[in-house]
C-alpha cells in the first residue's frame, strides 16, 4: 500500500491479488520496483509528475497536486459555494467591463473571489487562505483556512 499526498490530500494506491482485476475497467501501471507510474480509471488519467500526481480528466479538466500545492486547470464549475455562512465576514459585488466579481471575506481572514460572466458563467475563481472542495459535480465549496499555498487560482 502506497500514500502520495500532503496535509490536505492523500492519494492510496494498493495492489491487488495476483491475477485479480480492477473494477470498472481501471488499469494501474506500476514500475518494477512496484511504484506508481500511472492509471487510467472511468475515463480519468491519473500520472505521477515529478513532486506528485496529475489528473487529467475526460472533459480536459486537470488537477495537479505537487509539492504540497494543489492546481486546477480548465476546470468550468457548475457553482461555488460557501461552506458554513458564519465564517462570513463582508461580501461584495462590483462589476468591471462586461463581468461581476462577488468576494467573500472570512472572519479568520482569507477571501475568495468569483468572476461571472453576463450569462452568469463562472469565469474564474482566486482566493487567499481559504480551504476548498471539489465535489463530484463540478461545485467549488469554500470556507476560511489555509490552503496548502496560500493562494488559490
Amino acid at each position: 500500500m502506497r500514500t502520495y499526498g500532503n496535509d490536505d490530500i492523500k492519494v492510496t494506491f494498493g495492489s491487488t491479488k495476483q491475477g485479480a482485476e480492477a473494477k470498472g475497467g481501471s488499469i494501474v501501471k506500476l514500475d518494477d520496483k512496484g511504484n506508481f507510474v500511472e492509471a487510467h480509471s472511468y475515463g480519468n488519467f491519473v500520472e505521477r509528475v515529478k513532486g506528485g500526481l496529475k489528473v487529467t480528466r475526460p472533459d480536459g479538466a486537470t488537477i495537479t497536486m505537487i509539492d504540497g500545492g494543489m492546481t486546477i486547470r480548465n476546470l468550468v464549475p457548475k457553482s461555488v459555494g460557501v461552506r458554513d455562512l458564519c465564517e462570513i465576514k463582508s461580501f461584495t459585488v462590483r462589476t468591471v467591463g462586461q463581468v461581476r466579481i462577488c468576494r467573500t471575506d472570512f472572519v479568520d481572514g482569507g477571501h475568495v473571489e468569483v468572476t461571472y460572466s453576463q450569462d452568469n458563467q463562472v469565469l474564474a475563481v482566486a482566493g487567499q487562505n481559504i480551504a476548498k472542495t471539489l465535489t463530484k459535480d463540478d461545485e467549488i465549496i469554500v470556507s476560511q483556512g489555509v490552503s496548502a499555498s496560500g493562494h488559490v487560482q
